[in-house]
């Protein structure tokens, strides 16, 4: 349970990096205009964002593959998504609740190349997927441009997920908890536009902050993120139901890392960190935000990491995001119409000799 606590500390700082969608009042230290303007752009009724997601390097652990803990088609996949490039737009808007997401996926490098385009739009009560050409799937030809619809309230009521609004309220929470365990001065910085490799051109942003953690401060950060944050963000989960159940999480397993934790630097903890500090090396972790007016209008984010552990070696992450948000509070213009005539999820299943609910 504790090493999994600390893999989950691990995945904390990437959402804590991820959800980097902060302001930055120079009134204000970088950890108070992250909160400030995450919050702000959590209560913007409207935005339209466009970006870019490029993967760089993607590579599983060969034992993995050979003990057949992965699907078959894993390598293949793994080779398609090495070097893809995923260029991304759509619009926000908080009431009614509404959002549209379209992925323009350019897969594989070279000769063997594929194009996908996957359009998406999603309600608080519906989620639409426009089914795409795959070649080599000769049977959708025939749904090619129509488009899917999954129950997004029945979906998380048969998974467990809680709904909506605990999942929104969750990352803020846990980020609090996350930042108030890092110094300011060790992972914080306010970089200049011409310090910022791939800003779009154009970029409207007064100021930039950063988020870092590479392997000259990955210790510090994971050490405290254990030994400060863990313990809070048990106490913050084990407070609130809804948070459990979104995460999927029963009190019992909390109620045990809470427990090992309270072991300090004597017992399990220490061991799975030092265990972990040892095997995991972070190349580059870096989340770049720009703000104007107190609302993110960009984000940058770029991740190098890979496995040292010889009994699981081979993994590798390179991967560089970019988005710009504007529009920010204005009325926006959809894409699409709420589709009247799609097919549900479960035909689709069928038609790929899926199980229902996969």
């Amino acid at each position: 349970m504790i090493m999994k606590l600390v893999k989950v500390s691990t995945i904390l700082l990437l959402v804590a990096a991820l959800v980097f969608l902060s302001g930055c009042s120079s009134s204000k230290s970088a950890k108070e205009t992250m909160l400030n303007a995450m919050a702000n752009n959590q209560d913007a009724k409207s935005m339209t964002y466009t970006g870019k997601i490029t993967f760089d390097e993607l590579s599983l652990p060969q034992t993995e593959a050979m003990n057949g803990k992965m699907p078959s088609a894993t390598p293949l996949i793994l080779s398609l998504l090495k070097g893809a490039v995923i260029n991304f737009h759509g619009k926000v808007q908080k009431s009614p609740e509404r959002a549209e997401l379209t992925m323009d996926v350019t897969l594989g490098s070279g000769d063997v190349k594929l194009n996908v385009s996957l359009p998406m739009i999603i309600t608080a009560d519906k989620v639409w997927m426009k089914v795409p050409q795959i070649p080599g799937y000769p049977m959708l030809d025939s749904l090619s441009g129509k488009f899917v619809e999954i129950d997004a309230k029945k979906l998380a009521q048969e998974q467990g997920i809680g709904g909506l609004t605990a999942s929104q309220n969750i990352g803020q929470d846990l980020l609090k908890a996350l930042l108030d365990s890092l110094d300011e001065k060790t992972f914080f910085s306010e970089p200049k536009a011409a310090d910022i490799n791939g800003l779009p051109e154009g970029q409207e942003t007064a100021k930039f902050v950063r988020f870092s953690v590479d392997e000259s401060n990955k210790d510090t950060a994971l050490t405290a993120v254990v030994e400060k944050a863990g313990p809070q963000i048990i106490d913050i989960l084990l407070s609130n139901e809804a948070y459990m159940k979104a995460l999927q999480l029963k009190k019992e397993q909390l109620e045990a890392a809470k427990k090992e934790l309270s072991e300090g630097n004597t017992g399990k903890v220490k061991d799975a960190v030092d265990t972990f500090k040892k095997s995991v090396k972070i190349g580059q972790l870096e989340v770049t935000g720009g703000v104007k007016d107190d609302y993110l209008t960009y984000e940058g984010f770029n991740v190098k990491v890979e496995s040292t552990d010889a009994a699981s070696g081979g993994l590798k992450l390179g991967m560089h995001y970019e988005m710009s948000i504007t529009d920010i509070n204005k009325d926006v213009k959809f894409e699409y119409e709420l589709p009247k005539d799609a097919i549900p999820v479960e035909q689709l299943q069928g038609m790929l000799g899926l199980p229902s609910g996969s």
